[in-house]
């Protein structure tokens, strides 16, 4: 069942909908479309069952409501994009942004600065005090995207293995304004 989100207003043509397993063959045809992005961090093409974990994954000490995977969708009901989120992480008052994935034909038209711009906005006005993410080294025009989308560096990790492939991540932080709580929106 697909619930549609309403905190994506400018996001003309576009539909944005929280993802359940049971869109996971969907999820995996969006990966294979994007396999440039999964030759960089992985070095290989993404199977159904490292779809599948990456998509339950959720850190110690984290519940499975604390996690949310977006899908977003063209006006022909295609999934073109992903963008996988977690409360409250690395600590509270903290969202972490797992990963932003757009189909190859969706990117460089502004698309995915909509899609940070509306989560930013609803994070803050969810309480949210910061956003954070990872970004593997060997992905420079992600990095480039994340510093215009307002991130800055916070430090870098030891080198991780990434399917085929061993790579350091840079850690990046974006502030976010507090909102009174008279000024939050409400989900109602």
């Amino acid at each position: 069942m697909k619930i549609e989100m309403d905190f994506y207003p400018g996001l003309e043509g576009y539909t944005v909908q929280l993802l359940t397993i049971g869109e996971i063959e969907a999820v995996q045809s969006l990966f294979e479309q994007c396999l440039d992005f999964m030759l960089l961090v992985d070095g290989h093409a993404a199977d159904l069952q490292s779809i599948e974990e990456d998509f339950r994954f959720i850190p110690p000490g984290k519940a499975p409501e604390d996690k949310c995977v977006y899908g977003i969708y063209d006006q022909q009901n295609a999934l073109v994009g992903l963008l996988d989120t977690l409360r409250g992480y690395p600590e509270e008052g903290t969202w972490w942004i797992g990963l932003l994935l757009l189909a190859p034909q969706v990117r460089s038209q502004g698309l995915g600065k909509k899609v940070v711009e509306a989560y930013a906005e609803y994070a803050q006005a969810s309480g949210a005090q910061a956003l954070m993410l990872g970004v593997v080294e060997d992905n420079e025009r992600a990095y480039k995207f994340w510093s215009r989308m307002g991130f800055e560096f916070v430090r870098q990790t030891e080198p991780q293995q990434f399917g085929e492939k061993r790579q350091r991540v840079k850690e990046m932080r974006r502030r976010l304004m507090s909102i009174p709580n008279s000024l939050k929106k409400h989900p109602w």
